[in-house]
């Protein structure tokens, strides 16, 4: 299987900017609102519109969308309109983080019933925090259940809480396998993030994932908060095919 690069972006230019260096898929989502920071509808609709007519490409990459975290989500109350489900029209991906939601019972079924309000999203996300303890979120595994559970067509596991810490400071390698071998016994599609750098790559490459997503990595700078820049996600995919191919 052939690694995916997944890269978070913020705007139509960032957009096109990705997909010129080479993105497979474009996840969009606000860097200040957190790790999976919800973009406003405009956003999200000014994106699709944006890759659609500039990226140059004959087919345009497939969309993600961060929504947040769950426990914002309250689909009783007229806020919940801000959002609509049209602005995810023509998305292919999309999750929502359970910070906060260690202790909440019914986690699953609050997260089904976001999943039935944007149902043509086809492919959602089980995103689990891999500094589940500092997020008072499930932990990996069982997260994980619930995507290899059927739940869910892929699981990603990022990090949290952004104050440089990356990945394989809170997940080894042994533990990262063994979700990897219960995801691919259950169909399920792994996807890396947490300040992936190109130093990574060749150990995240072991657990074989499906995806590996970046924001920081390619930014100006190395800042998650930068813009992201085509000749960085160019160099990134191009260590990516690389590091699959033994070079």
């Amino acid at each position: 299987m052939t690694v995916r690069l997944l890269v978070s972006v913020r705007s139509p230019d960032e957009a096109i900017s990705a997909a010129a260096g080479g993105a497979d898929i474009i996840d969009v989502k606000e860097p200040h609102h957190g790790s999976l920071g919800r973009p406003s509808a405009h956003t999200a609709v000014g994106i699709r519109h944006g890759l659609t007519e500039h990226c140059g490409l004959p087919v345009p990459p497939p969309l993600s969308c961060a929504l947040g975290e769950l426990r914002e989500w309250n689909l009783d109350e007229p806020s919940a309109a801000e959002f609509p489900e049209t602005a995810l029209a023509g998305y292919q991906f999309a999750k929502a983080g359970l910070a906060g939601c260690r202790d909440l019972r019914d986690w699953p079924q609050r997260l089904q019933r976001l999943r039935v309000r944007f149902a043509g999203v086809t492919n959602w996300v089980a995103a689990a925090y891999a500094d589940a303890a500092r997020a008072e979120a499930p932990e990996v595994e069982r997260v994980a259940a619930e995507a290899t559970a059927g739940a869910c067509r892929v699981l990603l596991i990022d990090t949290w809480k952004k104050d440089g810490s990356t990945l394989l400071d809170w997940l080894s390698p042994a533990r990262l396998q063994r979700v990897s071998e219960d995801c691919a016994e259950a169909g399920v599609l792994l996807a890396l993030a947490g300040r992936v750098q190109l130093s990574h790559i060749e150990i995240l490459l072991r657990a074989r994932p499906a995806i590996i997503a970046v924001r920081g990595a390619v930014c100006e700078a190395g800042d998650r908060v930068g813009q992201v820049r085509a000749a960085r996600v160019s160099e990134f995919r191009a260590a990516l095919q690389a590091g699959q191919h033994g070079d």
